[in-house]
């Protein structure tokens, strides 16, 4: 699957200051739900997922978080690229150790066979130093919108 379709210019956001993880939650979901991705739903189920199977991820270069609701709460694909200025408390995917992460990429899946690839693209990704410089260096939302098309675009003809 081509997963840069699931990219949308209206969901960039670089610069929230949610002091943690339920406020930040909140502030994505309002926006996601007033640009029609979303029902109304899914900030309780993003909620309840991350409650029981955390999404954080602790690589060297960079500490982030996948969140994702089940597809019925889900309008249609997306993927919400956010950055906070501030490290939100969250726990490791697997090991349920808490960690700080300011990056989160909440994925809108409205195919669950979709999941498993998307998120193993995610952890390439993640552990790809080149990716994550050029990701943390970017503060412009057009720029990295750009970004991220051009990385899944390649990623999906590598496939």
């Amino acid at each position: 699957m081509d997963y840069s379709e699931m990219i949308h210019k209206d969901l960039i956001f670089l610069n929230e200051d949610a002091p943690d993880r339920k406020t930040l939650f909140r502030e994505v979901a309002r926006k996601l739900k007033k640009a029609g991705y979303v029902k109304d739903s899914y900030e309780k189920a993003l909620n309840l997922r991350e409650d029981k199977f955390p999404t954080g991820v602790v690589l060297p270069e960079l500490s982030a978080m996948l969140p994702h609701a089940d597809p019925v709460n889900v309008n249609k694909p997306f993927l919400a690229i956010v950055k906070n200025a501030q490290p939100v408390r969250v726990l490791q995917m697997g090991y349920n150790e808490p960690e700080d992460a300011t990056a989160m990429f909440f994925l809108g899946i409205t195919d669950p066979s979709q999941q498993v690839g998307l998120l193993q693209l995610f952890m390439d990704l993640l552990q790809d130093k080149a990716f994550v410089e050029k990701f943390k260096s970017i503060t412009d939302p057009a720029v990295m919108y750009q970004f991220f098309v051009d990385t899944f675009k390649a990623q999906s003809v590598e496939k």
